[in-house]
């Protein structure tokens, strides 16, 4: 079965680790992001290993950039979608309270993968079955004080997958849930415990690795970080 990935939010950071992860696997990639330059260097790197790779420019928070990445998913037939465009403007310094700020939070970080994810489940049940895998994080298990509407917007997606998994799971599509801890990526760039986090690459390398999976699917996962690095001297770039 031919196996294409879609990968929102995959023009830097995590999401191009994903890119290169499932590249490496025999996947074809269609990356998604609002910079076009970004995305074709990532584009460039995918495709000099002879891996076939797109890119689609949207912007997630408008009605015709959620048109076009949904229209992407039957374009280039793809069989795996990745919830992984995220924003965060709560850990820059006053960010939190701003209106304009949760809307795009909610946005990008829910709405725009709920609307997604319905998509996708209908063109997959439709041929056969496909994955979903939703990019969450610790915070929409928990909480965060410093980052209540990321957390809120984190929550909700739980909420939609925990409703309609069971459901979607009978019409052969699988959702995966990563509940992950802080990575090592531009949006923890502040942080000064940065070279402490996940290894974004150890990371997007495991996530590729459970899709393919016969008698069994990973249906949500919790990822902590280790205080023992040693085993984790991996280079994030």
């Amino acid at each position: 079965m031919k196996k294409t990935v879609l990968i929102t939010g995959s023009s830097s950071g995590f999401g191009a680790h994903l890119a290169e992860a499932f590249a490496a696997r025999g996947y074809s990639v269609v990356l998604h992001g609002r910079n076009k330059k970004r995305l074709q260097g990532v584009k460039d790197k995918i495709s000099k290993k002879g891996v076939r790779c797109v890119s689609v420019v949207a912007d997630l928070q408008t009605k015709k950039g959620l048109n076009i990445a949904q229209s992407t998913l039957r374009k280039y037939d793809v069989n795996v979608l990745i919830n992984n465009a995220g924003v965060n403007p709560e850990l820059k310094k006053g960010a939190l309270g701003n209106a304009k700020n949760i809307g795009e939070i909610i946005s990008v970080n829910t709405s725009s993968a709920i609307a997604l994810s319905r998509e996708a489940f209908s063109y997959f049940a439709k041929r056969g079955g496909g994955v979903i895998i939703n990019i969450n994080s610790s915070a929409g298990l928990r909480g965060s004080a410093h980052e209540a509407v990321y957390a809120a917007s984190k929550f909700g997606l739980r909420g939609f997958s925990e409703s309609v998994k069971e459901i979607w799971l009978k019409q052969g599509v699988r959702m995966i849930d990563i509940y992950s801890g802080a990575l090592a990526t531009g949006m923890s760039s502040g942080r000064w415990d940065k070279n402490e986090l996940i290894n974004p690459r150890e990371l997007a390398e495991f996530i590729a690795s459970i899709c393919s999976t016969n008698s069994f699917f990973i249906r949500e996962i919790s990822i902590q970080r280790t205080k023992n690095r040693t085993a984790g001297k991996l280079k994030n770039k």
